[in-house]
């Protein structure tokens, strides 16, 4: 029997841990930062805002990165340095507060008693969203909630006559009366829920005051209070939200916390990234394809700490809506701790630096071919944006919209939409982009991923069941796969000898900085303008275009040659 030989190539090997581990530190919480921010409160254009913003960040830091890489001898301490931010800074979210809400409602008293929770025309109440009331719209579980009201005269007057609380054969001490009935303990029946005019309004089945209960109260005449509520059921509460302040946003501690803590892990990640593919370029020496073979481990390691990420969120939390994400702050800071100790480790070549940095980098983008790679990374930074950003975001909308049913488990749907994005996707195409540049070329592996995002939006938009999401995963590895290792390699092809590092991350910052900060912008404000189903339609009619352009682009400078 003839003895295996398994060559292993030692200088890679780290690198390819290193890409393994960082990777799946950092995915269990990035893919769902939008969600995160969702359930700290924040609307989908200020999340677009806040993410528009840790772009431009991205986009000025990649590029300084990579000018102080190439001038001076830095390379190891600021990657050693930002891999150890990253987790720490990904840890601190566990810390972040919520932005103040309060839970309101109108107790109203009539033939029956109700209590409103949302209106389409009361600015005290919050805007009522069908979705989310599908949530509890079918459960049998009855909802205790307490109930601290204003002081209204007329109301509490009615409701001592007709509850019969305080005899008034004798004079009624106003005092005593006031602060008993300051607070109602009352239970809810859920499947007596009148829908008039998008205005969800509980019948209350019970009242419980100075020690007695009144079964199915009403009033002589009607009379009504507004009440802060405290429930049992955290879609009730999440309904009921109304924000507790006034004025900007900026006006509050709890989003400057949490926008500094993303800023470190923002930039921690864009310094990290810019640095860790010329650092795997120089160990492959002059074997350039091989580089997806490395960062494939990446991608694979994505999709698994995702799907993990995933069932532990699901897994620890006691809510349908409110999602318990401390585990995978913890799975995060871990890992990347264990990642912090093996690239220490790593041999990583200094750059000899370039005296005339600047200039040949402004000579290289004066190129026409040039310019039109740099326009169509930022194309594609712009329709990368919708997913990373958004993608989440529309499955739970589908989730509460057509499939209430699978909201217990949609952290867990959310992860392995992620794991076959990686895995199935990115995985494979990073293996064998090598190959493939080769045989069609870096400027046909372009149009190439435009087209596929056309059709991956296309998708999106037909889709009502957010399980069908899955299959349409697999397209993220032309979109992503292909065309991240064509970005970086088509880079490092066109730069000069000694400002590999400054090129690279100036391609990965107009790919962040400009293309998802813009697309950031533009996905937040249609998406909450036009919903999801609309945003993903006209992103697909705009890669569709784009891709068509790029092919005119090809053929004008095939026939010019």
């Amino acid at each position: 029997m003839l003895p295996i030989h398994i060559r292993v190539n030692k200088r890679t090997l780290r690198m390819k841990f290193h890409y393994f581990l960082y990777m799946g530190g950092v995915a269990s919480v990035q893919g769902f930062a939008p969600t995160i921010a969702k359930q700290l409160g924040y609307s989908p254009m200020v999340v677009g805002f806040v993410f528009t913003y840790l772009s431009m960040l991205s986009f000025f830091v990649k590029p300084i990165t990579g000018i102080i890489v190439d001038k001076f001898r830095v390379k190891r301490i600021m990657f050693l340095a930002f891999v150890l931010l990253c987790g720490l800074t990904a840890f601190a979210l566990k810390f972040i507060p919520k932005i103040p809400t309060e839970a309101v409602a109108n107790l109203s008293c009539n033939t029956t008693t109700g209590l409103q929770i949302c209106s389409t025309n009361d600015d005290h109440l919050s805007q009522c969203d069908d979705s989310v009331f599908k949530l509890i719209k079918n459960s049998t579980e009855p909802i205790e909630c307490q109930l601290r009201c204003d002081q209204n005269e007329s109301f509490l007057d009615e409701i001592n006559r007709s509850w019969n609380i305080i005899s008034y054969n004798i004079t009624p001490n106003i005092t005593y009366k006031n602060k008993e009935l300051k607070y109602l303990n009352v239970t809810l029946i859920i499947n007596a829920t009148d829908q008039i005019e998008l205005n969800n309004i509980f019948q209350v089945k019970s009242v419980h005051i100075m020690k007695t209960e009144i079964v199915l109260p009403f009033c002589k005449r009607p009379v009504s209070t507004r009440c802060k509520m405290d429930c049992s059921d955290d879609v009730i509460m999440e309904l009921a939200s109304v924000q507790k302040f006034e004025g900007s946003i900026f006006g509050l501690h709890q989003f400057w916390k949490y926008l500094i803590v993303m800023s470190l892990f923002w930039i921690s990640q864009a310094i990290t990234w810019s640095l860790q593919d010329p650092i795997c370029f120089d160990l492959l020496d002059n074997k350039p394809e091989d580089f997806g073979k490395q960062r494939c481990w990446g991608s694979i390691s994505w999709g698994l700490f995702s799907v993990l990420g995933g069932v532990l969120v699901d897994y620890f939390s006691n809510s349908n809506y409110q999602k318990n994400y401390v585990p995978i702050y913890y799975l995060c800071l871990i890992i990347i701790l264990w990642d912090f100790s093996l690239a220490y480790k790593i041999e990583i070549t200094e750059t000899v630096g370039s005296k005339n940095t600047f200039s040949d980098v402004f000579k290289l983008i004066t190129n026409m071919n040039v310019i039109i790679y740099l326009i169509w990374i930022i194309v594609m930074g712009i329709c990368t944006s919708m997913p990373w950003n958004y993608l989440f975001w529309y499955m739970e909308d589908l989730t509460q919209k057509y499939h209430s049913d699978k909201q217990s488990w949609i952290k867990t749907l959310q992860g392995l939409a992620i794991g076959i994005q990686c895995i199935g996707g990115e995985m494979p195409f990073l293996f064998f982009s090598g190959w493939l540049i080769k045989r069609i070329g870096h400027t046909y592996c372009m149009t190439l991923g435009l087209f596929t995002f056309a059709l991956r939006f296309y998708l999106y938009s037909m889709i009502t069941n957010p399980i069908w999401i899955l299959p349409v995963e697999f397209t993220n590895g032309i979109t992503f796969g292909l065309c991240h290792a064509v970005l970086v390699a088509y880079a490092r092809l066109i730069a000069p000898q000694n400002s590999a590092t400054t090129v690279v991350a100036l391609t990965g910052a107009l790919f962040e900085g400009a293309g998802i900060s813009l697309g950031g912008v533009v996905g937040g404000f249609l998406y909450q303008t036009y919903g999801g189903e609309r945003t993903f339609k006209l992103f697909s009619y705009g890669s569709l275009i784009m891709g068509i352009l790029h092919v005119m682009f090809i053929k004008l400078t095939i026939k010019s040659n």
